[in-house]
């Protein structure tokens, strides 16, 4: 029972509207978000891009530095991994081979910039990290490292910066939330952060699927300095300081993660499908939401669109400043500040790149 592990599923998009989040009480429900927005006619309409290169299976990530953007492609046949300048989305290259080869990746989870013409690249499936240069137009990408991730951290679905030589991974062991690991050596440093569960007995009976059933999607502050997590079955989000642990709480109508414990030790979700990815700039925090119930989504599975609708903008104090309904789903998102645009991947589409102006005046309310 200790081995196995909850069953995930990720899902994407997003729609506008911009406002100020009401003082006292808990965060409204996706449902009431979306409903307002709709009532009062100001969804955020987006544009898609054409991309004529490169024909996405699941456009999952997009990662933007400088002129270039990396789009990660889940069910690639060839490659997980794209590059496009920025912000034309003309194509540029592939890189990350599908395989089981050396070099090759297996399952590919996440993608981060390390500086202009680098990326780390994380392979759940081999647990593995592996460092790429070349991301620049004009060149081939290549592999430079290939690290082994210490099998001390259970699983490794996504990733961050926590200082220049090392990364910080959401934990699926149940002992500890997170862990952080040396990028030379692969070498698990420490683990920290207790999974803040409500009924500790579940959590020691059960501790990977408890651990599965608060699966996080994280980001770090560009300084290094603020851990951003937020749970992909409940309305949660944790806002950490990375040297005192001190942590700041937002909590939604929506609840906690939602699930339940099989007797062969398999979480299953029972809530409701919940933040599908969260980035940190150095000022705010912006957080893409679902908020549908698992009960609804399965009652017509066959129409399911997945992917969030409502985009948040925090502070690092949890202070929500604005709230975007968008009018359709996502899965990953861009927002460039400079420009005041929100990019997107769109799995649901045939186009799954997809860009809204979040100045957009018909956004207000």
């Amino acid at each position: 029972m200790k081995g196995k592990t909850l069953l995930c599923v990720s899902l994407l998009l997003l729609a506008a509207c911009s406002g100020k989040k009401e003082q006292g009480g808990l965060r409204p429900s996706g449902e009431k978000v979306i409903a307002e927005a709709e009532q009062k006619g100001c969804v955020l309409k987006g544009k898609t891009v054409p991309v004529d290169t490169v024909l996405f299976r699941y456009a999952y990530r997009i990662r933007v530095q400088g002129d270039k953007a990396v789009v990660l492609d889940l069910h690639n046949a060839d490659y997980y991994y794209h590059v496009f300048t920025y912000p034309g989305f003309d194509y540029v290259s592939s890189f990350g081979k599908r395989g089981e080869g050396p070099g090759e990746s297996l399952y590919a989870s996440d993608v981060r910039f390390a500086g202009t013409d680098k990326v780390w690249v994380l392979d759940d499936g081999k647990g593995r990290m592996y460092r790429y240069g070349g991301i620049d137009r004009g060149a081939c990408p290549s592999m430079e490292k290939d690290v082994l991730i210490d099998k001390g951290l259970l699983k490794a679905l996504n990733f961050d910066f926590d200082g220049d030589s090392t990364v910080v991974i959401p934990d699926y062991s149940g002992e500890n939330r997170f862990g952080s690991v040396n990028l030379a050596t692969g070498n698990l440093l420490r683990k920290w952060g207790q999974i803040p569960v409500s009924d500790p007995k579940t959590l020691e009976e059960s501790a990977p699927a408890v651990a599965q059933g608060w699966r996080s999607f994280i980001a770090t502050s560009p300084d290094r300095t603020k851990l951003v997590a937020v749970t992909q079955f409940g309305d949660r989000m944790d806002i950490y300081d990375m040297k005192s642990e001190q942590l700041v709480t937002v909590q939604g109508e929506d609840g906690d993660p939602e699930f339940s414990v099989t007797p062969e030790g398999y979480g299953i979700p029972t809530g409701r499908m919940a933040y599908y990815d969260v980035q940190a700039t150095d000022k705010y925090i912006y957080s893409l939401y679902d908020g549908r119930t698992w009960k609804e989504i399965m009652k017509s599975p066959e129409t399911y669109r997945q992917g969030g609708r409502i985009l948040s903008v925090y502070t690092y104090d949890g202070e929500q400043v604005a709230s975007y309904v968008l009018d359709r789903y996502a899965t990953g998102i861009y927002v460039d500040e400079d420009t005041k645009t929100l990019f997107a991947t769109d799995v649901n589409a045939d186009e799954q790149i997809v860009k809204w102006n979040m100045a957009d005046e018909t956004a207000e309310r």
